[in-house]
């Protein structure tokens, strides 16, 4: 409608010039009759062209004058429609438009320019869980909370954007890693600290962040790929917490927090997130169920089998309840590692199968990255003692016709030759049974 209005303005102007242009050509002719000889007669002409001149370009300027207001009002009409289509409405944050568009210009400036850049993702932490305890507006005043904290906390050149549902982003430009790490940590302490009144209730969240410096060899999805991935690390690592991304993997920001393993005792809390998990039959029942939808759907999907090495030595060294301990760490880290959609279980005392539907081999590379990281960047201690742990990994993707034995026949075969010189001796495995 806008631009309907500007191009009908346009065409008044533009005929408006043309019938004054029509009046200058007839008072030029007029004045090319006059007889110069009768120098009363060459006056009076003159002064009734001038007068006519002055008419007609009052006339133009009053129709100009008029038609610059309209256009003045038809750009602010402009702008406030720009403004609302880059704008998330319900935080006030730039929003994924405009994400996308600026971080775009700002990896062609640092590139160009050769100056730093650096992003942030971040992620309220169970933020499905907090909407299906709270309700959905309760959710919503969470979200114009951060949002709000966001504006307040980040820089006046920081461009602030709600990146879509919970997840928010920030594109820092000038800022070199080190500042961003400094920007992040401030961010996820201000989350951390605030109050969201609602219907009576305080509401507190956290937040796990995901920062990335951009360099020469990314783009616009690379550099937003590896910040994912510190996010996602940040996730395994326990939430609530910052990791950034140096190129090769991701790191925790400020002091790493040990997972610290209770003692031995009778008041033990038992070990919630392995309790929970699908045993050998229930995965095996929802991955038939998985592989039958894939196929229909025509998407990829892939399974991976995990073993925790030195799971043994851990017994031998401390005691079976500590290993148990030591296990559920593992199964947590691991969920919280992953998706919603994805699916993890436990095939037998020490070994653990993940679904990951629209996942192929290489796609799946991510996660077993992600989760090999959240170890390394998570070591449990368990009496000042740290346990060193590693998830040893087999991999496969679905096939035409496949059944669930093969699929994850193949998985546990790239398991054993993951081990060094296939001496381990894994556990039972699902097709054994």
């Amino acid at each position: 409608m806008v631009t309907e209005r500007l191009r009908d303005l346009a065409a008044v102007v533009a005929n408006d010039v043309g019938q004054h242009s029509s009046k200058m050509g007839e008072i030029t002719e007029g004045l090319k009759t006059l007889d110069t000889t009768d120098v009363e007669a060459t006056g009076a002409g003159l002064v009734n062209a001038l007068s006519k001149i002055v008419v007609a370009n009052q006339a133009l300027q009053e129709r100009l004058a008029r038609a610059e207001e309209q256009i003045a009002a038809q750009a602010r009409e402009i702008h406030q429609h720009e403004s609302e289509a880059r704008t998330d409405s319900l935080t006030g944050l730039a929003n994924r438009r405009a994400f996308d568009d600026e971080l775009r210009r700002r990896c062609s400036e640092a590139e160009r320019n050769g100056t730093a850049l650096s992003l942030l993702i971040m992620d309220i932490d169970y933020f499905k869980k907090f909407n299906d305890t709270h309700g959905h507006q309760a959710g919503d005043e969470v979200l114009r909370s951060v949002g709000c904290k966001l504006k307040e906390v980040c820089r006046e050149m920081d461009l602030p954007c709600r990146y879509g549902g919970e997840e928010f982003a920030v594109v820092m430009p000038a800022t070199p890693v080190e500042d961003a790490k400094i920007g992040a940590e401030r961010v996820r302490k201000a989350v951390e600290s605030m109050t969201t009144r609602f219907e009576g209730k305080q509401l507190k969240v956290t937040t796990s962040i995901g920062v990335a410096q951009f360099v020469n060899a990314d783009d616009t999805t690379r550099l937003v790929r590896r910040a994912d991935d510190a996010l996602y690390a940040s996730k395994a690592a326990g939430r609530n917490s910052g990791y950034w991304h140096d190129g090769q993997q991701s790191h925790p920001i400020g002091v790493r927090q040990h997972m610290i393993l209770p003692k031995c005792t009778k008041d033990r809390p038992a070990a919630l997130t392995l309790e929970s998990l699908p045993n050998r039959t229930k995965f095996a029942d929802e991955l038939r169920r998985r592989i039958a939808e894939a196929v229909r759907t025509e998407q990829p999907i892939a399974v991976l089998v995990a073993e925790l090495d030195g799971y043994q030595a851990i017994r031998n060294r401390f005691d079976t309840d500590t290993a148990y301990a030591a296990l559920d760490a593992v199964a947590t880290l691991i969920r919280h590692s992953l998706r919603e959609m994805d699916l993890v279980a436990r095939l037998s005392e020490s070994r653990f199968a993940v679904i990951l539907p629209g996942n192929t081999l290489g796609t799946a590379d991510a996660v077993v990255f992600r989760l090999a990281n959240a170890l390394k960047q998570s070591p449990l201690q368990y009496d000042n003692q740290l346990i060193d742990l590693e998830l040893v990994t087999g991999k496969s993707e679905l096939r035409m016709s496949d059944s669930v034995e093969m699929l994850v026949g193949r998985a546990e075969a790239d398991l054993h030759e993951q081990f060094s010189g296939g001496a381990a001796d894994p556990e039972e495995s699902l097709t054994a049974g």
